[in-house]
Formats: C-alpha cells, structure tokens, sequence
C-alpha cells in the first residue's frame, strides 16, 4: 500500500516481497531487487527488536495471513465487480482478472500506478495482465475520487481496503466508509478492511520508536496514524455509517480452520467485513 498523501513506497515494496515470499500467484511479476532488499532489512530491524520483546508478532505472517484471509473472504463473496483501494504492489488484481466474468479495478496515485504497469510490462504474463479488459489500473487518490462512477449497477460488488486504513485519520476514516456505503444502494455487496486499533496494539517501546523514526526516514515524516478508539468503537463507527452487519475476524482465531500457512506464527491482524 502506499499512501493517498506521501511517499510510502518502503510499504508497498515490503508487501510485494511478502507475496513473493508466500508463493501467491502473480506476486512474481511484481518482484523487484528493491522489495527483496526491503523485506531484508525490515526483517533484519524486527529480529533486533523481538530479542527485546518476544511479544512481537511476526509482521511477515501477519501480512500474508491478512492478504490471505481477504483472497477467500473474496473467493466466497463471488462478485462480479471489485475495487481495490490504494492496492500499491499487490498481485490480487493480476490474479483474480484472469477470470473474465470478474470486472477487477485498482486504484492508487499516479507514480505508484506508473510503477505497477511498469513491472508488469517486463514479462509476456505481464503484458498479457495488462491488455484484460477486465483489469483495469487507474490513477486516482481514494480519498477524492467518485467511486459511484466506477460501479456497475446490479452487478455483485466487493471493494477491498487492505493496509489503507492506519494512514488515516479517524475522521477521513469515517469520511471514506460513509463513501463506501453508498455503494451499496447502486449495487448488492460488501466492504473488508483491516484496522488494528491502537488499544490491542503492543506498546512501542524504546525499539518500536526506532523503528518508527526509521520508518519516517523513509516516507518523509510520514507514520501510522494512532487514535483511542477500541474495537467497539471502531464498530460503531462503522454501524454509523449505514453498515448494518459487520464482522471483525483475527487470523489467529481462524488460521487452522481457513487453512492458512504457517497458522501457529505469532501474528496480529483484525479484518472488518462489512455489509450493508
């Protein structure tokens, strides 16, 4: 994921190589010597830091867990049409395109767009991914965008936010899921997301806050938006809107039932599905 407003590309290179590293199909026509590097180093930091606080979770099972747990919640959704916000390097799009019954639509800033089409033209896979009419990569910042216009009506949809929603804050959050929901009067659907509230996250610590500032290095200042709002909050928030079912889902709650890799890693992921 990289952000609506900055340069989050250390984000969306760790992810990409996630996928790699899990095997998913398409995560290879995305892969760059960047993103190994990335996913290094990133791994190398959290070693460090879990020799100090062997409660950590492990950030790589817990991102291919999430990615994972949102494939199948799609995959059982069987929809016609998805978006997926702010998709950065993900290869879901690449993936799920490859049936012509499914309209797919990614969207995300102009450079980080540029960069995905040009990843994906080095290769005979990726250019055919490229010519789908069903794929399609748009330039566009989630948080501005008409997503009304982008909807088939009548046709199944399933929008996905993965890795968006800690960049924002609590207010552009509420913002976009109110958007959302209105989708929903055009076309039958749901809406997933991921959002740990700060509330259950570890404290930082003297290491986490190292690994923050390292982290603004990066992205020119910018970090994880934290706010007090719980779970039930969170929930709250999202029946406010107009959402009148939803679903929170942890993947060490369901890891074994789902099949997931690795399910005994330590990890930490909570998912909101949401219905209308």
């Amino acid at each position: 994921m990289a952000s609506q407003k900055g340069d989050l590309s250390i984000t969306a290179l760790y992810t990409s190589a996630t996928w790699s590293w899990g095997r998913l199909p398409g995560a290879k026509l995305l892969a760059t010597p960047d993103a190994r590097l990335a996913f290094w180093l990133t791994n190398a930091a959290l070693w460090i830091a879990r020799l100090f606080r062997r409660d950590l979770p492990s950030l790589k099972h817990s991102l291919l867990h999430r990615h994972l747990m949102i494939d199948k919640l799609a995959a059982d959704a069987r929809p016609t049409q998805v978006i997926e916000l702010a998709s950065g390097l993900s290869r879901r799009g690449v993936s799920m395109s490859e049936s012509p019954a499914l309209r797919y639509t990614e969207l995300d800033l102009g450079l980080v767009m540029a960069r995905k089409r040009e990843l994906l033209d080095r290769t005979p896979e990726g250019k055919a991914a490229l010519a789908r009419p069903n794929l399609r990569l748009l330039s566009a910042d989630v948080t501005e965008i008409s997503l009304a216009e982008l909807v088939e009506p009548g046709a199944s949809l399933f929008v996905i936010a993965e890795g968006l929603l800690m960049y924002l804050k609590p207010d552009q959050q509420r913002a976009l899921w109110a958007k959302i929901r209105k989708l929903f009067d055009i076309t039958p659907g749901a809406f997933v997301f991921d959002l740990v509230p700060a509330s259950e996250q570890p404290p930082p610590g003297r290491v986490g806050r190292a690994l923050e500032a390292l982290m603004k290095l990066f992205t020119r200042g910018r970090s994880f938006e934290r706010d007090a709002r719980t779970r039930s909050a969170i929930l709250a928030d999202l029946l406010n809107a107009g959402f009148t079912r939803v679903e929170s889902l942890e993947p060490r709650s369901i890891a074994h039932a789902w099949s997931l890799p690795f399910p005994d890693a330590r990890t930490q992921q909570l998912l909101f599905v949401c219905k209308p």
